[in-house]
């Protein structure tokens, strides 16, 4: 009897300590993409262009923000070279990660989880200096890239024209176009 019940006091103690690791695991995994939420909003709010940095986003999003770059260029010198130079260039204007144009000042995370090897956070967001603006949610997708970056985010259809942008990739690859 005594054996039964110290199996069980053992069993017990290893689950406890099974369930605390797990939440300890799941602590530094919403530290790391709380983190990499605030880099990303602070940055895109103090025109520091986070969509370049390769600690936040992945490979993909980064190679698309740079050819977005490129097309502003290109059409910039285009202008400069033609009889119009007064003509504005193909332009992203307003925040580049996020469906308000004015941006985010503030974000809570309100659920993570795990989709075939993705992580998705829905945050809920919204901005201080407007008010009047409802607060509103959208959806990020992490993957594991050397450490979890930024793969996606998916924007709130009531704010922008779902239709045409509904994903930073999207919007990215929407932009990219213009050009041809």
């Amino acid at each position: 009897m005594k054996k039964i019940v110290i199996l069980g006091i053992l069993m017990s103690v290893i689950a406890c300590n099974q369930k605390n690791n797990s939440e300890n695991t799941n602590n530094e995994k919403e530290k790391i993409l709380n983190s990499s939420l605030q880099k990303m909003y602070y940055g895109d709010s103090h025109d520091k262009y986070p969509l370049n940095d390769t600690l936040i986003f992945s490979k993909e999003i980064v190679a698309l923000n740079r050819q977005c770059d490129s097309v502003s260029k290109v059409d910039a010198q285009r202008i400069a070279n033609s009889k119009h130079q007064t003509d504005k260039p193909f332009l992203r204007e307003g925040s580049r990660v996020s469906s308000l144009y004015e941006g985010v000042t503030d974000f809570k995370i309100n659920e993570i989880k795990t989709v075939n090897e993705k992580i998705e956070v829905t945050v809920n967001l919204s901005n201080k200096h407007y008010p009047t603006q409802k607060t509103w949610n959208e959806k990020i997708i992490f993957i594991d890239q050397n450490g979890l970056k930024i793969d996606n985010i998916y924007f709130d259809k009531d704010i922008i024209n779902y239709q045409i942008d509904p994903n930073l990739k999207k919007s990215l690859t929407n932009f990219i176009k213009q050009i041809d």
